[in-house]
């Protein structure tokens, strides 16, 4: 005996005619959206505070999530950076000098010595941990200055081979110590090299920032994303 009742209709049934179905498919894809779309992380510059105060010599350190950053603490054991620049004053603010690969601005562009504000070296996708260290200097800035600026200018590429004895290219730990070398006659590795097959030895950053003489002034770790 029939109670009068009509059953419930499924939901696709409730949903008719045109407008219907537009409504469905989009509240079907912003779902679909919200579940499997991550949003990309923002890019921002760094922000030294106002208490740090730089001079031309300054080492700096980073560390970031790239494949290159992995490999080199993978090998370079005793450090937890991977990169490391000069800092100078130049053309009214603070940059890194520094020699990196795969950070070009196009695909024509090749790896070279990169001059960069020191916000830019330190930038969220590329430090997730960073310091600013220093060594005793007694008023020998302004040669460091001339040195880094003329080196820059020479427009030198990124050391692919890693040899010590080009001078035409260099590799980030090679460039800071060549710089402190012939400018000062500071060794800042003091001998130190590391050993890795297929390789000339090498320095890493360790193997300046194990220098005693260094020391901190300042250093960061940006919280996981």
């Amino acid at each position: 005996m029939a109670s009068g009742k009509s059953k419930p209709k499924p939901l696709c049934n409730a949903i008719k005619g045109r407008n219907g179905f537009v409504l469905f498919s989009a509240f079907f894809f912003c779902c679909l959206c919200l579940t499997n779309c991550k949003r990309a992380p923002e890019v921002t510059e760094f922000v030294l505070p106002d208490t740090v105060q730089l001079q031309t010599g300054d080492i700096v350190f980073r560390v970031g999530t790239s494949k290159e950053s992995r490999a080199v603490v993978t090998v370079d054991r005793k450090s937890i950076y991977s990169h490391i620049g000069m800092v100078v004053y130049d053309d009214g603010q603070w940059k890194v000098l520094h020699a990196v690969p795969n950070e070009r601005a196009t695909k024509e562009e090749k790896d070279s010595v990169k001059l960069e504000p020191i916000g830019v070296f330190f930038r969220s996708d590329r430090a997730g941990k960073g310091c600013v260290c220093r060594y005793p200097l007694e008023g020998d800035t302004l040669k460091l200055q001339q040195r880094a600026l003329d080196l820059y200018r020479r427009h030198l590429l990124f050391d692919n081979k890693f040899d010590d004895q080009d001078t035409n290219a260099f590799y980030c730990t090679e460039l800071v110590w060549f710089l402190y070398q012939q400018t000062l006659g500071v060794d800042l590795s003091e001998g130190r090299r590391h050993h890795i097959p297929a390789l000339p030895e090498v320095i890493l950053c360790s193997d300046i920032f194990q220098n005693p003489k260094i020391r901190v002034v300042y250093r960061f770790e940006r919280p996981p994303h």
